[in-house]
């Protein structure tokens, strides 16, 4: 399926995209953790404080996000520079997950990428759309094997592979401006494709095809930190959303790790228009951290040269 938008737009989808991630993210963090809330939409849409971060913070999230972008867009597409990156990080990443520090206790040690099946979380489909982003949708072979390198670092479960291809996909996708129910039954169609790269992940089968078929629901305790259960709340939330804005509240209202699946909707969802257009349709979003507006528009534009090359 070829691209439908290209240059100068693409640039600005991404852009949109990337802001509405750490939007999500943002308004994410004061539920993490706590069950599906029946909180109206308006004190949902209040950015405030929780226990770990202040208010309107974005998390490790945004940061491990853009990290995978400046890897891209330097050209350093491989695990062992991830991993030095994110080691070198002063101050440290905040709030990084399970799988990602033990990677990190192991790479310091040994200065190695461990050779297991070991990383099952969600932070392995959680840091994957830049990755989408910076390939077309045409290049499967190419999203799949830039995904499992940069995810490998950290998350080396086949299920947690698996889910990282299927978010990178959505985010090729949707940049492309290719329709949602379009990449949605495409997901179902990824899982399968990168089984023979990343390894059997029935349950992600599973639960996309579930998603796609209208019978998914999020678990009455949130969502938890399981790569599959994350990537059907972030595909059940875009499948209902009428607009971003409504995406990121149904992502909060889901509960669990509420700042990983609104980043994750916002990322896909703020694909259909500029960041301009997200931030005006977020009136919370000038109270949220999100990335300088420069760093934005060159992450942006290095991302869709390197789509643009791959054609």
């Amino acid at each position: 399926m070829s691209s439908v938008v290209d240059g100068s737009v693409t640039v600005r989808r991404v852009a949109g995209a990337l802001t509405a991630y750490a939007c999500g993210d943002a308004l994410g963090v004061p539920y993490e953790g706590r069950p599906p809330t029946g909180d109206a939409d308006d004190v949902i849409e209040t950015p405030r404080a929780s226990d770990r971060w202040a208010a309107g913070a974005t998390s490790d999230d945004t940061a491990l996000t853009l990290l995978v972008a400046r890897c891209l867009v330097d050209g350093a597409v491989d695990a062992v520079t991830f991993l030095s990156r994110v080691a070198a990080q002063d101050p440290p990443v905040p709030g990084a997950g399970p799988s990602t520090r033990a990677a990190l206790a192991a790479f310091r040690a040994t200065g190695a990428v461990p050779d297991d099946r070991e990383g099952g979380t969600n932070g392995a489909p959680m840091r994957a759309l830049p990755v989408g982003w910076s390939v077309p949708p045409e290049r499967v072979d190419l999203l799949v094997a830039r995904t499992v390198e940069l995810t490998r670092a950290t998350h080396r479960a086949p299920e947690a592979l698996g889910a990282a291809v299927v978010m990178a996909g959505c985010a090729s996708w949707s940049v492309a401006g290719v329709p949602v129910a379009v990449w949605l039954r495409r997901a179902v169609e990824l899982v399968e494709v990168a089984r023979p790269v990343c390894g059997d992940a029935p349950r992600l089968a599973e639960l996309v095809g579930a998603v796609v078929a209208g019978g998914w629901s999020p678990p009455p305790s949130g969502v938890g930190l399981d790569a599959a259960e994350t990537v059907a709340a972030v595909l059940h939330c875009v499948r209902g959303a009428g607009s971003v804005r409504g995406g990121l509240v149904a992502a909060v209202r889901c509960g669990g790790d509420t700042d990983t699946v609104a980043a994750l909707v916002g990322g896909l969802l703020g694909a259909g228009s500029s960041p301009e257009a997200v931030r005006a349709e977020l009136p919370w979003s000038g109270s949220v951290a999100v990335p300088d507006a420069g760093v934005v528009w060159r992450l942006a534009s290095g991302l869709v040269a390197l789509r643009e090359s791959v054609r």
